[in-house]
C-alpha cells in the first residue's frame, strides 16, 4: 500500500513538473528554466526534482519525450475515427498535426527540428542545442509513418507493404514541411497529402470526405 502511495505520487509530482518546465519553455524560452524554479512552483523539495530527471538535461529530455507521446497517442487516437476510410483518416491525421503544432510551439520544434536546427530557435526562442530535439524529431517522425502504415495495413491488408511505408514516410514529412514553409491552410493541405497517397497506393476511387467533426474531437483530448 505503502508503495502504491509513494509511486502515485512521483507520477503526481512528475507530471506537474513537466507541465511547469512546459509554461515556462514557452514563454521564456529553455535557457531560462531552472530546475530549483520549477521546484518552487510546484510545492516541491528540490531535491526530489533532481532524484526524478537527474540534472536540466533530463528533465529537458522528459520534457521533449512527454511532448511526443502526447502527440502519437492523439495521432493513434484519430485514426480510430476512420475505419476503412483512407481518405479520411489521412486528411484527418495531417489537420491534427498542424493544429497541435499551432498549440504548442515546443511541438512544432520537435517535429521541424530535423530539417533546420536554427528553426527550433525560431520556435522557442532558445540557443540551438539547448533542448534535445533533432534526435527526438527523426524518431517521432519515423514512430508517426510507422503508426499511419500500421493503420493503413490493418483497414487495406491488400495493399504492398513497401508501397505502404513508402506513402506513409512521405506524407509525414510532407506534412511536417507544411510546418517549416506554409503554403495552402491546413484544410487544403489535408485534402492534397491525402490525395497524393491515395493515388500512390491505388485507392484513387476513395473519395476525400470532410474530416473536420472527428478532427475537433481529437482535438478535445
Amino acid at each position: 500500500m505503502a508503495t502504491a502511495l509513494r509511486e502515485s505520487y512521483r507520477a503526481h509530482l512528475r507530471q506537474r513538473a513537466l507541465e511547469a518546465a512546459y509554461a515556462e519553455t514557452v514563454e521564456k524560452g529553455w535557457d531560462k528554466v531552472r530546475v530549483g524554479h520549477i521546484a518552487t512552483s510546484i510545492g516541491a523539495p528540490r531535491a526530489m526534482l533532481y532524484k526524478e530527471f537527474g540534472d536540466k538535461q533530463g528533465l529537458g529530455e522528459a520534457l521533449v519525450l512527454h511532448e511526443a507521446e502526447r502527440f502519437l497517442a492523439g495521432i493513434q487516437n484519430v485514426l480510430t475515427h476512420f475505419p476503412a476510410d483512407a481518405a479520411g483518416g489521412i486528411q484527418a491525421s495531417v489537420r491534427y498535426t498542424l493544429a497541435e503544432a499551432e498549440k504548442s510551439p515546443l511541438l512544432r520544434a520537435v517535429l521541424v527540428s530535423h530539417r533546420d536546427p536554427a528553426l527550433d530557435t525560431a520556435a522557442l526562442a532558445t540557443p540551438t542545442g539547448m533542448l534535445p530535439l533533432i534526435t527526438t524529431s527523426r524518431r517521432l517522425l519515423d514512430v508517426a509513418s510507422e503508426t499511419l502504415a500500421a493503420w493503413l495495413h490493418e483497414q487495406f491488408p491488400e495493399l504492398d507493404g513497401a508501397d505502404v511505408q513508402d506513402a506513409t514516410d512521405a506524407l509525414v514529412r510532407l506534412a511536417v514541411s507544411h510546418l517549416a514553409l506554409p503554403g495552402a491552410d491546413a484544410d487544403t493541405t489535408g485534402r492534397r497529402i491525402s490525395e497524393m497517397a491515395l493515388r500512390y497506393l491505388g485507392l484513387r476511387g476513395v473519395e476525400c470526405v470532410d474530416t473536420e467533426p472527428a478532427a475537433r474531437l481529437a482535438r478535445r483530448r
